[in-house]
């Protein structure tokens, strides 16, 4: 009986060695674009190096056959936007706009939703709420001394936008603040740009990465300067591991929440 001749397999696609070289950069820029996000409301020359930096970042992104990694592009560019324009409020507000935006966006595309994993609540273990806590108490302590060693204050925008108004009124705002911005943050950071930056670096890589963006991206923060950065990096570090024990983003960000909610009750004296 003769045998019928199988069909030889049909080649893959191999993408160009220059296309392959922007998909892997195209994470770590949005990485350091995001890091730069508060320069983008500034009128220093730092908001223009910043802009080149985001052109350079959507052109590589176009080059790229992923769509996570052109949907976490996407995500920094639309950030960085929402930033520069300073229309929407006060962070967190612009964030919570353009992960919104993102997300709907990252919907409507055609292939594997990208933020279904992104999102992904991760499991729950019994280690895991050991390992939340003594991260929130550590956090806690650190935030604390921080506060008393550099004398951390808040933005003169947050001290007016508080002033002057009923002690209930501020500790529901602060209240709000911690819930929307360790959301937003976590999302972006810990979510979206660690999740695409393991796709294409790699665990490791992905998980100091993101650790010392979100470093830079708190120069400004509370505690501010050197001593800022040094904390939330080493404290982005610590989130991240959250991230790869549970695979989900449920235990940064209840850890996040404590940290932003213990940062709320240190400046409370000097609000109100």
């Amino acid at each position: 009986m003769r045998q019928q001749a199988r069909p030889a397999p049909r080649e893959q696609p191999v993408a160009p060695r220059r296309a392959r070289r922007w998909h892997v950069a195209a994470v770590p820029l949005a990485t350091a674009a995001a890091a730069v996000v508060p320069w983008a409301a500034t009128t220093s020359p730092a908001r223009q190096l910043s802009a080149v930096l985001l052109v350079v970042l959507s052109a590589s992104a176009v080059r790229s056959s992923s769509a996570a990694v052109r949907q976490s592009v996407l995500l920094v560019d639309l950030l960085f936007v929402a930033v520069a324009i300073g229309v929407l409020g006060l962070w967190p507000v612009p964030a919570v706009i353009t992960v919104v935006v993102a997300w709907w966006i990252g919907g409507r595309g055609a292939g594997p939703h990208a933020w279904s994993r992104w999102l992904r609540r991760g499991r729950w273990t019994p280690d895991l709420p050991w390992l939340v806590a003594s991260t929130i108490v550590v956090t806690a302590g650190a935030l604390t001394a921080g506060q008393r060693l550099v004398d951390g204050r808040l933005p003169q925008d947050y001290v007016d936008l508080a002033g002057g108004r009923p002690w209930a009124v501020i500790v529901l705002g602060g209240v709000a603040f911690s819930l929307l911005n360790a959301a937003v943050e976590e999302v972006v950071f810990r979510g979206v740009l660690q999740s695409a930056l393991t796709q294409v670096l790699g665990a490791g890589a992905a998980l100091v990465l993101q650790a010392v963006a979100f470093g830079v991206l708190h120069l400004g923060g509370v505690p501010s300067g050197p001593v800022g950065v040094a904390m939330a990096g080493a404290w982005g570090l610590l989130l991240g591991i959250l991230r790869l024990r549970s695979r989900g983003i449920l235990a940064p960000y209840v850890t996040h929440v404590a940290a932003d909610a213990t940062i709320v009750v240190l400046m409370l004296p000097s609000l109100t």
